[in-house]
């Protein structure tokens, strides 16, 4: 019994040696091109949005070794400011940074077959005319449906894709991947997609005006409504803002509405441009930018969008803009 219960013992030493020593594999050595010495560099986890370590340059080398519990993953390299900024795939092996003779965020990594294979992809696919370059992501994403990459990659075009191209890639994928990080936001999308059609009843959501308070489609009762997706960036939506102005201040009275939804991710630049184009009505955003709820909801992958929504809250029509748009107006409430 004593020997038994020694060669139990022996053997989980050894198998907590050789996992402690898998999980130690893992460094990057990186040299990098005029930085001052005393400059700190943080190695951030982008999945869990953590800092894994962080080190102080010196003579523009720098070392990092520490454990990494689940790779491969994506992570950043940076300064505090992000002037210095730089993704990576990390896997438990060593790595090589080099900028010895570029700027920081085109360093070299060498050492991560996920780096190599997701930057020979996009080598690929950036010199690719459009449908070509769908084709061969497509392939990425199939080739890699129990890879990480794959459901990272996925994550980077569903918006583009929409539901009707993204589910059915993602029905492929393995239940590790379905249930990663990039798996459950896709998945989140395909779940809350429900693109309501010309002829269709709105479909109603919440979310936050530039004061902070909530606000609902649906409170918008008995009013023609327009729901218009929009955001400060868009040049085209600021142009499109001096109409909805003038139709608003004519129409307003006779029982038009507008709801706008903002897919911008500052505050700052949100309210910023609601000053300067005036916009007086109901203005929200949950400052996601395209993974706003109301705009996963409509399937928005274009901006400006709109929708125009009767009385009884039946969708009349879409994208109508200028004077096709006020000339509706007009038919509907004069």
């Amino acid at each position: 019994m004593r020997a038994l219960k020694f060669l139990i013992i022996i053997i989980i030493f050894i198998l907590t040696s050789c996992n402690q020593e898998k999980k130690s594999e893992f460094s990057i050595n990186g040299t990098t091109n005029k930085l001052k010495n005393g400059t700190v560099l943080y190695l951030f986890d982008t999945s869990k949005e953590k800092i894994i370590d962080s080190v102080t340059l010196q003579n523009n080398k720098f070392n990092f070794t520490t454990n990494l519990q689940n790779y491969p993953f994506l992570a950043v390299l940076r300064n505090k400011d992000n002037s210095l900024y730089k993704r990576l795939w990390l896997e438990n092996r060593p790595m090589i940074f080099n900028a010895s003779n570029r700027n920081f965020k085109n360093a070299e990594i060498l050492g991560s077959d996920s780096e190599t294979e997701y930057n020979n992809l996009y080598k690929a696919v950036d010199t690719l005319p459009r449908k070509e370059r769908e084709k061969l992501l497509t392939e990425f994403i199939k080739s890699n449906s129990d890879n990480i990459l794959g459901s990272y990659v996925l994550a980077e075009w569903y918006i583009s894709w929409k539901k009707e191209r993204t589910e059915p890639l993602f029905n492929q994928f393995s239940e590790k991947n379905k249930n990663s990080i990039y798996g459950k936001e896709i998945r989140k999308y395909i779940e809350s997609t429900q693109n309501p059609k010309i002829g269709e009843k709105y479909v109603d959501f919440e979310s936050t005006d530039q004061y902070g308070k909530k606000n609902k489609l649906s409170e918008i009762k008995g009013k023609l409504t327009l729901l218009e997706f929009w955001a400060s960036w868009c040049a085209p939506c600021r142009k499109d803002n001096k109409n909805l102005v003038d139709y608003y201040n004519e129409y307003n009275s006779l029982g038009f509405e507008i709801f706008q939804v903002s897919l911008d991710d500052s505050n700052e630049k949100w309210s910023e441009a609601i000053k300067q184009d005036s916009l007086q009505w109901t203005n929200v955003s949950e400052l996601k930018g395209w993974k706003n709820n109301g705009a996963m909801i409509y399937g928005i992958n274009l901006l400006p969008t709109n929708y125009l929504i009767d009385e009884k809250g039946i969708i009349i029509s879409k994208d109508l803009r200028g004077e096709k748009l006020k000339q509706k107006i007009i038919e509907i409430l004069e």
